[in-house]
C-alpha cells in the first residue's frame, strides 16, 4: 500500500517521532481525513510495517536454517544472515531501534498487536529450534547459571544482545565509520563471528 510505503520513507528520513499525520497526508497525496480511513493513528502505521519486515525476516531465517546441520553450524548460518539483513533489512533495525524507544512501557493498542507478536515468535521459535539442537547434539555450550536456563531463554537472550548491536551500527553507520574509520559491515562480521564462538562447546 503507498501508505506505508511513504510512511516507512518518512520515518527513516525524519524518525518517526518527528513524522506527523499530516507529512503521511501530504505524501500520500491525501487529506488527514482520508488517511484516517484506512489507519487510527501512525502508530497503527509503524506497527504494521514492522509487522511485514518481520514476517520477511522470519521467512529469509526460514529458508537458510538447515535442520540436517549440527546446532552450531545452524547457528552460524542464521547468525551469518545477519550481514544480509544489515544490508537489505536496514530500515527494519532502524525502525526497531526506533519503535523500541517510542514504546519501552507500553505496547500501541492495535488490532495489528497480535500480528506483529506472531512474526517476532516466529523468529524465536526458528533460533530456539536451533539451540534445542545445539544442547542435544553438544556442540552449543549450556550456559553454567545457578538456575538452569532452557533453549528457549538462551535463544531470547542471544536474540537480544544481537539484534541491540545490529540496530546499534544500523542507527549511527556513517556516523562510526567517520568517527572511527571502520567499516561496520567488517565491524558486523567480527561480531557475528565472536556470538558463534561464545557458544560453541569446547
Amino acid at each position: 500500500m503507498e501508505i506505508l510505503k511513504a510512511s516507512e520513507e518518512l520515518f527513516m528520513e525524519k524518525g518517526f517521532a518527528k513524522t506527523t499525520i499530516g507529512d503521511i497526508a501530504a505524501a500520500c497525496e491525501l487529506t488527514n481525513g482520508a488517511l484516517y480511513l484506512y489507519f487510527r493513528n501512525k502508530n497503527e502505521i509503524i506497527l504494521i510495517i514492522m509487522t511485514r519486515i518481520s514476517r520477511s525476516f522470519g521467512e529469509l531465517l526460514h529458508q537458510t536454517d538447515d535442520p540436517s546441520l549440527t546446532g552450531i553450524e545452524r547457528a552460524a548460518a542464521l547468525l551469518g544472515s545477519y550481514r544480509r539483513t544489515f544490508r537489505d533489512f536496514h530500515s527494519y533495525h532502524v525502525l526497531d531501534a526506533q519503535f523500541n524507544v517510542m514504546f519501552d512501557r507500553k505496547y500501541p493498542e492495535s488490532p495489528y498487536l497480535q500480528d506483529y507478536f506472531e512474526a517476532n515468535h516466529r523468529v524465536l521459535s526458528i533460533l530456539r529450534d536451533v539451540f534445542e539442537s545445539g544442547f542435544g547434539d553438544g556442540t552449543i555450550r549450556v550456559p553454567r547459571m545457578e538456575k538452569e536456563v532452557s533453549p528457549g531463554e538462551t535463544a531470547g537472550m542471544f536474540l537480544n544482545v544481537l539484534n541491540s548491536y545490529v540496530e546499534k551500527l544500523s542507527l549511527r553507520k556513517e556516523l562510526m565509520e567517520h568517527e572511527q574509520g571502520i567499516s561496520l559491515e567488517k565491524e558486523l562480521d567480527r561480531f557475528i563471528d565472536f556470538m558463534v564462538e561464545s557458544i560453541r562447546a569446547c
